[in-house]
């Protein structure tokens, strides 16, 4: 929030809606496509510099990942949503109170979530499928990449306050600096000073922790209201507000973290540790290729916020139909390799020929909804920038927790090893199906609402 402006970097009410929504998706989609690299570039410098035992101590620390990323989503998540709709209404000042709480709350869950790992590691790895040969890489790696914990949310945090003021390109260019740094630092650590799988895990500390600096800097740049004339005294009703908003990423998310545990116990019953260093690799592909659909998510998210702000339901919509279009473009090419080149994705990861051809299958079929699950994404989206959080609750526990968790239980029943990975398409394609349903519900109510009000006035 900028002194003088009486609104954002970009113009969020008038224009084309879809170069206005490629103007703000287009820097998060490169955004989130570098954010997940962080998770590609540690598995495959480990695969090829550790091993395979290596890769299956990483999806044993997988759901760990996942509950900070869960974390950090609704605090920025949930601050870009509350910013971009104050913003909207034209309280500037409301805006910066409410960037300032989301950094507040960024700092506090690190303290507290370093501390509990410290605490509780060991039984918490075996509790989430580390077997004997998996603890010690598992425990090694988590171990270096829980100091990075309150790097997560402050660079999560940063970046969505950006965002949600309109500046997407700087708030993508401190992601980017922080993938480049944990390329340049993965193979220096890994191979040059033999660190193993706590130096892939030091290399993403360090680069979060720069990314952090970098968005803390242009925060505190002088010119902008994040940290100029708000109230340093914490304000439960905003904190209240940016956790409520941001619940259902945060329960979208963490419901991953649930999925991963139940998938890491199941193969310890129904595969052995090589399938697990299978899961290593895919789930970390399925993180990478949901980011720029979450991306592009995250430019439909101030726009519709805004717009709903100001009154304007039908620029909501024509956003929405948009943002849906591209999202299953996006889908169906991201599938493209994986399904004619399967070898060549396993290959990036690892030099086991073992591997590679235990993997091929498994991670054909586990992407097959690929091209689906952009609209289950910008369903939960949409009901956050409008405010409806018990929508956006369901919509965004409906893939993981909902569908997933149980048909990871109940297929493998059937078909052993090959319905756990059937489970992720089956729970995709249902997933989408109600996010359809539930998206068509709220601008019907819309229409009803509008039409009356058109009756009335006559």
């Amino acid at each position: 929030m900028q002194k003088g402006r009486n609104t954002t970097c970009i113009d969020f009410k008038n224009g084309d809606p879809g170069r206005l929504l490629a103007k703000m998706a287009v820097p998060a989609v490169i955004a989130m496509v570098v954010n997940g690299l962080y998770y590609l570039v540690d598995t495959a410098f480990v695969g090829w510099g550790v091993g395979s035992s290596a890769l299956a101590g990483l999806a044993v620390v997988f759901p760990i990942q996942m509950f900070m990323i869960a974390w950090g989503s609704m605090i920025g998540m949930g601050a870009a949503a509350l910013i971009a709709r104050r913003l909207g209404e034209g309280r500037r000042e409301a805006a910066a109170s409410a960037a300032f709480h989301a950094v507040l709350l960024a700092v506090l869950s690190g303290a507290a979530f370093l501390t509990v790992s410290f605490l509780t590691q060991n039984p918490l790895l075996f509790a989430f499928g580390a077997t004997d040969g998996t603890f010690t890489d598992a425990r090694d790696y988590l171990q270096a990449l829980q100091f990075g914990f309150i790097f997560v949310f402050l660079s999560m945090a940063g970046f969505n306050i950006l965002r949600a003021e309109g500046d997407s390109a700087k708030a993508g260019m401190g992601m980017l600096l922080g993938t480049v740094i944990n390329v340049i630092l993965d193979p220096l650590f890994i191979f040059t000073f033999h660190m193993g799988v706590a130096g892939a895990a030091w290399a993403t500390v360090i680069a979060r922790a720069v990314s952090s600096a970098y968005f803390f800097l242009l925060l505190c740049k002088k010119g902008r209201r994040t940290f100029e004339r708000v109230s340093k005294s914490f304000e439960t009703g905003t904190a209240g507000a940016i956790m409520s908003l941001g619940l259902g990423n945060f329960l979208g998310q963490v419901s991953v973290s649930v999925a991963a545990v139940i998938m890491n116990l199941s193969l310890t019953r129904y595969g052995a540790d090589i399938d697990l260093a299978v899961y290593g690799i895919i789930s970390r592909i399925l993180v990478f290729i949901t980011m720029p659909l979450l991306g592009l998510a995250q430019g439909l998210q101030p726009l519709a916020a805004y717009n709903y702000g100001s009154g304007d339901m039908e620029r909501v919509r024509m956003l929405t139909l948009r943002a849906l279009i591209a999202s299953t473009i996006m889908g169906v090419l991201m599938y493209l390799l994986p399904l004619t080149s399967p070898s060549a994705v396993m290959g990036l990861f690892t030099k086991d020929p073992l591997l590679i051809s235990t993997g091929l299958v498994p991670l054909r079929i586990s992407l097959c909804a690929l091209p689906l699950i952009g609209i289950q994404i910008i369903g939960f989206t949409l009901f956050q920038a409008l405010g409806q959080p018990v929508k956006t609750l369901f919509v965004s526990l409906s893939r993981q927790l909902i569908f997933l968790v149980p048909l990871l239980i109940l297929l493998p029943r059937l078909w052993e090893l090959d319905g756990l990975w059937a489970a992720y398409p089956a729970a995709d394609f249902l997933s989408v199906l109600l996010s359809l349903i539930m998206a068509r519900s709220v601008f019907r109510t819309v229409d009803i609402k509008t039409t009356a009000n058109e009756v009335c006035s006559l």
